[in-house]
């Protein structure tokens, strides 16, 4: 019986879809701050979460192992992953942050 409830209070401390997104919104705004675009690298957080985001690339290696940390805690009730990503544009430095450029 101890086996099955310590199952069901792990379930149900899985968090949303929405929820890591947040967190991970929250992640990518704390390692986006940039003096120019080369400092900026693309990070590939893989599903649910976005298909890239730009970041220092100081801070790259932090962004991707929270990535994958919140993924793991994922509820598995989200969309699933068949959808293709875009190319992303050219990386700029805008404002101190790192960001998404127009396509040329």
């Amino acid at each position: 019986m101890f086996i099955g409830l310590v199952g069901l209070v792990g379930a149900g401390c899985a968090k949303s879809e929405e929820e890591i997104q947040e967190e991970f919104d929250a992640v990518v705004a704390e390692s986006n701050a940039c003096n120019d675009a080369s400092e900026c690298v693309y990070v590939e957080p893989g599903c649910p979460l976005q298909c890239f985001v730009a970041v220092n690339s100081a801070k790259k290696a932090s962004v991707e192992e929270e990535a994958r940390a919140l993924i793991e805690e994922t509820d598995g009730s989200g969309r699933t992953c068949l959808d293709g990503c875009p190319v992303p544009g050219p990386l700029e430095c805008t404002e101190g942050r790192c960001q998404e450029g127009a396509s040329p």
